[in-house]
C-alpha cells in the first residue's frame, strides 16, 4: 500500500498514487488495439509465446509487472481468437463477403439513433437513416438457416425509428462485410421494415418496461425536458430535439446524455448516503450499492457501453468512497484490463477512451488540484480585511469541507475537459471553448434531475401520479440544462475550429499539457 505523504499545514492527509498496474493496463490496451486485425495463427503464436516468456520471468527479481503484462497480452490474444471462432460459425460472414440478401434474427442492443446531418452533404437529409446494433443469433440465406453469434450493424430508413434496445428483431436485407477490427461482423442494409417483438429475457423485458414507464412519466413535459430527462437517467435520447443535441455538442454537454461512470457513481453514492443515514453497517452498504449497480445496468439495457459504465462507476466508488488511500488508480487499471480482456474491440472505441480518461482525471488530478485551490482560497481569506476578526478556519471543519467541495466543483469539469479534449477532437472538428463554464453552470442540476428521474422510474409501475410529479420536478433541472446549452451555443465564438486527425489531436494534447505546467514554470522563473 502506498505510504501517506506528510501533512502540511493541517491539510487533510494526501496519499501517493499507486501506479504499479498502470503500465500493464497500457500494454494490454495496445495489444487489444492491434489484436483484432491479426490472423488466428498469429494470435495463437503470440499468446503461447507471451505466456511462456512470462513463466520464464517468474524467477527474476522485480519481474512481476512484466510477467503480468505478458500474461494479459496472451489473454487478450486468446479472447480475440475465441471471438473470431464464434464469428466464423454459420454463414453470416460468408454471406456478407458475397453481399448476399439474407434474413437476420437477433436482439437489439441499442435504441435506434438517427444519423446526424452532415453539413458537407445536405442532400443526405432528404433520406434520413437510423442506426441499430443487433446481436444476431440466426441467419437465413442461400436456402440455408444457421446459428450466429455476432454483432450486426443495421443502417435503415424511417421504418427503424421505433426499434428499442431489447426488442427481438427479424429483418431482411443485403449484407456487407466489415473490417476485422470492426466490432460488427457485418452491415445490413434492410429491404423493408423490421418485424419486432418484445424481449424474451426476464431482465431485458423488465428493463424495457421501466424505460417505457419513464417515457410515459415525461410525456407531459416541455419538449426539451421530455427529450433530455430520459437521456440523463438511462441514455435514451430518441426524443431529444435535434437543435438541442447540436447545442449540447457545441457546449461540451453531450456526455450528460450518455450512460457513463458518472451515472453509476451517482446511483451507488445515493444508496451509500441513504444507508449511512439509516445507520447501516459498512458491509450492508457495500452489498446494497452493488445491488443498485446491477439493477441500474439492467435498467439501462445491459449493453456493452452500460456494462463498461458500471465497471467504471464501481472503480470510482472503490477509489473515492470505499477504499482508503490511493486505491482508486489500481481499481481503475484493473477495471480497464478486465474489460479489454473480455472485449478487446473496446480499445478502439472513443467512448471507452473518454470513460477511462474522465475517470482517471477524477482520481488523479481532481483531489490534488481541488485541495491546492482550496488551500489558496483559505490563504487569501486570511489576508482579507476581516481576517483579524475571524478565527482561523480548520481544513477539517465545516468551512474547510465546504471550501474543498466548491473547489472540486470547479476543478472536475476543467480536469475532465482537459484530458478528454484530444479524443473529442477526433469526433468533432471544433473545440468547445465554453465547455468548462457550461459544465459549471450545469453541474448543480445534473444530480437532482437524474435522481428525480430515477425516482420516476421506480414509482411509475406502483404510483403513476407520483412518478409524474417526480418527472416534473426533474424536468425543471433538465430545462435548466437545456437553457445553459442553448445560451452557450448562441454565444459568438463558442467553438474554436481545429483540424482533425491524429497529429492535430496530439498538438492539442501538447497545448493542454503546456497550459497545465505553465503556472509552475512561471513561479520557478520568478524566484
Amino acid at each position: 500500500m502506498p505510504a501517506p505523504a506528510a501533512r502540511q499545514g493541517g491539510d487533510p492527509e494526501v496519499h501517493r498514487l499507486d501506479l504499479r498496474l498502470v503500465g500493464p493496463a497500457l500494454v494490454v490496451w495496445g495489444a487489444a488495439a492491434a489484436a483484432p486485425s491479426a490472423r488466428p495463427v498469429v494470435l495463437g503464436g503470440v499468446a503461447v509465446t507471451a505466456v511462456a516468456v512470462a513463466v520464464g520471468l517468474l524467477g527474476l527479481r522485480r519481474a512481476g509487472p512484466a510477467a503480468l503484462a505478458l500474461v494479459l497480452v496472451g489473454a487478450v490474444c486468446a479472447s480475440v481468437l475465441a471471438t473470431q471462432v464464434a464469428r466464423g460459425r454459420g454463414q453470416l460472414e460468408p454471406l456478407a463477403a458475397q453481399r448476399a440478401v439474407a434474413v437476420v434474427e437477433g436482439g437489439a442492443t441499442t435504441d435506434a439513433h438517427r444519423v446526424r446531418p452532415d453539413p458537407a452533404r445536405p442532400w443526405a437529409d432528404r433520406s434520413p437513416r437510423w442506426v441499430v446494433r443487433l446481436h444476431a443469433d440466426r441467419v437465413t440465406g442461400r436456402g440455408r438457416t444457421t446459428a450466429a453469434d455476432a454483432e450486426v450493424l443495421v443502417l435503415g430508413g424511417p421504418a427503424w425509428e421505433g426499434v428499442r434496445r431489447g426488442d427481438r428483431v427479424v429483418a431482411r436485407g443485403r449484407l456487407e462485410a466489415t473490417e476485422p477490427a470492426d466490432p460488427a461482423s457485418a452491415v445490413l442494409a434492410p429491404l423493408g421494415a423490421p418485424a419486432t417483438s418484445p424481449p424474451t429475457g426476464r431482465w431485458a423485458r423488465w428493463g424495457q418496461e421501466l424505460r417505457s414507464g419513464l417515457v410515459r412519466a415525461c410525456a407531459s413535459l416541455p419538449p426539451d425536458a421530455r427529450g433530455l430527462l430520459p437521456g440523463l437517467v438511462v441514455g435514451d435520447t430518441t426524443a431529444l430535439p435535434p437543435d438541442l443535441d447540436a447545442a449540447m455538442r457545441a457546449t461540451g454537454l453531450t456526455h450528460l446524455t450518455a450512460v457513463s461512470g458518472g451515472n453509476t457513481a451517482l446511483v451507488t453514492s445515493a444508496v451509500l448516503v441513504l444507508m449511512t443515514a439509516l445507520g447501516a453497517g459498512r458491509r450492508t452498504r457495500l452489498l446494497l450499492a452493488g445491488a443498485a449497480l446491477l439493477a441500474f445496468a439492467a435498467l439501462a439495457g445491459s449493453e456493452p457501453s452500460v456494462l463498461r459504465a458500471a465497471v467504471m462507476g464501481a472503480a470510482v466508488l472503490l477509489g473515492t468512497g470505499v477504499s482508503r488511500g490511493g486505491a482508486g488508480v489500481p481499481a481503475l487499471a484493473a477495471a480497464v484490463t478486465a474489460l479489454l480482456v473480455l472485449d478487446p474491440w473496446l480499445a478502439r472505441a472513443a467512448g471507452f477512451a473518454l470513460s477511462v480518461l474522465a475517470t482517471g482525471a477524477l482520481l488523479v488530478f481532481v483531489p490534488a488540484w481541488s485541495e491546492r485551490l482550496a488551500r489558496r482560497v483559505r490563504r487569501l481569506g486570511r489576508l482579507g480585511p476581516l481576517s483579524r476578526h475571524r478565527r482561523r478556519a480548520s481544513p477539517r471543519g465545516p468551512s474547510g469541507r465546504l471550501g474543498r467541495a466548491l473547489a472540486a466543483a470547479l476543478v472536475v469539469p476543467i480536469a475532465a475537459q482537459a484530458v478528454c479534449a484530444p479524443v473529442l477532437l477526433l469526433l468533432v472538428p471544433d473545440v468547445p471553448l465554453l465547455a468548462v463554464p457550461a459544465n459549471l453552470l450545469a453541474a448543480p442540476a445534473v444530480a437532482p434531475a437524474t435522481l428525480l428521474g430515477l425516482a420516476a422510474v421506480v414509482l411509475e409501475p406502483l404510483w403513476p401520479a407520483g412518478a409524474g410529479a417526480a418527472a416534473r420536478l426533474g424536468g425543471l433541472g433538465a430545462q435548466w440544462l437545456a437553457l445553459v446549452a442553448r445560451t452557450g451555443a448562441a454565444v459568438p465564438g463558442a467553438q474554436l475550429p481545429w483540424p482533425q486527425g491524429p497529429l492535430p489531436a496530439l498538438g492539442l494534447a501538447a497545448l493542454v499539457v503546456g497550459l497545465a505546467l505553465a503556472p509552475r514554470a512561471l513561479r520557478r522563473c520568478l524566484r
